[in-house]
């Protein structure tokens, strides 16, 4: 695919928006540092420096300033190394093409080096792409230098600092945007209004609360960053409410006329999160089990109202959102109490559904009843959105094809919540209104 007419322009474009992205394992869907130069090196000398990055003794600089010497390669090589071993991500022109439309500048960033970036490029007719990388000079007698020109002597970790090149645009945008998925992306993706995250750079971010979303790959990107959603659709036990309190005391009050052992709140929230009959039917005996039903719905509907409040952020979250799009709550609650607990709490005319358990359609994890508020809506599956907190949800979301936002809490961590692979972890409800807004 020849995109060079489409994406050089020598005229100074006015947008305020930057996308820095990562070369190796992002724009090369393949990692091309290592291989070159394992692949061009003289002797098992070099192991010894690679160990010492491993062991974190010593940064990327370090290792390319003590390999480069031992490589050996021409232009010849260089060539037949990116035609066998550098794949470009097939929609990554397309991206180019969709930033260059939205006049979104695009730089690439990488640790690894200029020529068998540039090499790639050419290869695919695409041009006009700045490069900020380390420098891979090939000398007489098929002699090699690694320069890093963008290094931070204050750091000196990595042979180039994204860091640095990121403050070195930041006056000149509103808005900067990190696209990686690795170790050398871990510093910039702290200062980026949001990271387009990859592979372990998702579970980095999460685990440092960093704003970002979760990409398998460029083809989703154009989409995720300019998406409307359309309707939003919402768990309501530690989503919206907090019931964990009502919900523990009856399981726990059930257990006691059972003769079965106690479970703390933590334990309660991870173990029946699935429907009541379902954790029932798993957990209590079979001869026990119609008594227990009935103990705990008696015991529950003494309680649930008064027991149960609004997530802090919950009721100002949903009045944000209200007209702007159509919203529902998808429970493995009892639907009747799921809708008694909306109209107690003032929020229930927000709502153009409340599916719950025993409505006619399988708990979750199914999709089922996400599946229906969808159909009763007329949404669209790519302009809909999931809103939970638990492993669940994001299974449910990812069972009715569309995407999971989940929000941490004390019971599951963030990082935890980011192994499940929903779109994005967020911090609280509160974040909900502004992380559905288009990003560009």
């Amino acid at each position: 695919m020849n995109v060079a007419k489409e994406i050089s322009c020598n005229v100074p474009l006015k947008n305020k928006t930057l996308i820095l992205c990562d070369f190796d394992g992002t724009v090369s869907v393949k990692d091309t540092v290592n291989r070159l130069v394992r692949s061009h090196i003289l002797g098992s000398d070099w192991r010894f420096h690679v160990k010492r990055y491993m062991r974190g003794e010593i940064g990327s600089r370090a290792v390319y300033e003590s390999v480069g010497p031992m490589m050996r390669m021409d232009h010849s090589d260089l060539e037949n190394f990116v035609r066998e071993h550098a794949q470009l991500d097939p929609y990554f022109p397309d991206f180019l093409r969709w930033a260059r439309t939205r006049e979104i500048d695009v730089k690439i960033v990488s640790d690894g080096f200029d020529a068998t970036i540039k090499t790639l490029l050419d290869n695919h007719g695409i041009d006009g792409v700045e490069i900020y990388s380390n420098r891979l000079v090939l000398e007489s007698n098929r002699r090699v230098r690694l320069e890093s020109p963008h290094w931070d002597p204050s750091c000196g970790e990595c042979g180039t600092c994204k860091l640095k090149i990121l403050n070195t645009f930041r006056s000149q945008y509103t808005k900067i945007l990190l696209i990686g998925d690795g170790e050398s992306d871990r510093h910039a993706a702290q200062h980026a209004d949001m990271v387009i995250a990859l592979k372990d750079l998702f579970l980095y971010c999460a685990r440092n609360d960093i704003p970002a979303m979760r990409v398998d790959g460029f083809e989703e990107i154009p989409r995720l960053l300019s998406r409307r959603v359309e309707a939003a659709v919402f768990d309501m036990d530690g989503t919206l409410t907090d019931s964990i309190d009502s919900i523990a005391e009856t399981f726990n009050h059930m257990f006691a006329q059972l003769g079965y052992p106690q479970m703390t709140r933590d334990e309660v929230v991870r173990n029946t999160s699935i429907s009541l009959m379902d954790f029932l039917q798993s957990y209590v005996k079979p001869e026990e089990f119609e008594r227990s039903l009935d103990v705990f719905r008696e015991y529950y509907h003494s309680i649930y109202l008064d027991k149960t409040t609004p997530i802090p952020g919950a009721l100002e979250t949903l009045e944000a959102l209200n007209g702007t799009m159509l919203l529902g709550i998808i429970t493995n609650k009892r639907g009747f109490y799921a809708r008694k607990i909306a109209e107690h709490m003032g929020f229930s005319h927000h709502f153009h559904r409340i599916i719950g358990a025993l409505d006619g359609f399988k708990a979750k994890p199914s999709g089922e009843m996400i599946e229906e508020f969808m159909r009763s809506a007329k949404a669209a599956r790519d302009r809909t959105i999931y809103v939970g907190d638990t492993p669940l949800d994001v299974e449910a979301a990812h069972n009715a094809g569309i995407d999971a936002y989940v929000i941490a809490n004390t019971t599951y961590s963030a990082e935890e919540l980011a192994l499940t692979e929903p779109r994005r972890v967020l911090k609280d409800i509160a974040e909900v209104h502004q992380a559905f807004q288009p990003v560009v």
